[in-house]
């Protein structure tokens, strides 16, 4: 039998892999930023938190704050389930509202990732960066499970933020290992 871990060791491991997972979502980022804008941005470090830095520091004075549109994976799964279930629903036979119940269940969870999304963005303009150069703000999704006419009604008519603090902000998807970013502002 394994000897059990302390709580104390357990989230120091869980602290390194989300700096892990920052890291690599920023050089995930910075991939696809660069083909966009005909740009050469590299990763150097994570910045420090105790010192109000954003999350990563990289060349050329970008700076990245990555935030995530979800808290985690079962809030993702909340809000896209009733719209996975509701296509299944649609395929069998004698399902007689299939239309209706639909567009309901896309409507709220599009309305929800809005709502999220807008969320998210308001509390890192509330934040204080300690920082030289641009600032860029990633809304990250990395579960794989936004519909894509969801990213479109967003940028097109349920952005509701004010921000006073980022250069740019873009909206970062994963899927299928394959990632795809939208700028917001």
């Amino acid at each position: 039998m394994l000897p059990k871990k302390s709580l104390k060791e357990d989230r120091f491991e869980s602290g390194r892999d989300y700096k892990l997972s920052e890291k690599e979502i920023c050089r995930a980022f910075l991939k696809e930023y660069n083909k966009k804008n005909k740009e050469d941005y590299r990763f150097i470090r994570i910045g420090d938190p105790n010192k109000n830095e954003p999350t990563c520091i990289c060349t050329d004075d970008l700076n990245v704050e990555i935030a995530p549109v979800y808290y985690n994976q079962e809030e993702a799964k909340a809000t896209w389930g009733l719209v996975k279930l509701m296509k299944k629903r649609e395929k069998e036979k004698g399902f007689k509202r299939k239309n209706k119940d639909k567009k309901d269940y896309l409507a709220e969870a599009t309305r929800m990732f809005c709502d999220s999304l807008n969320e998210r963005i308001n509390s890192k303009n509330d934040r204080v960066y300690n920082y030289t150069g641009k600032l860029i703000l990633i809304i990250e999704e990395g579960i794989g499970l936004t519909e894509k006419e969801s990213v479109e009604y967003y940028i097109k008519q349920g952005k509701n933020f004010n921000d006073q603090v980022f250069g740019e902000i873009w909206l970062m998807l994963q899927s299928a290992g394959h990632y795809r970013i939208y700028q917001l502002k």
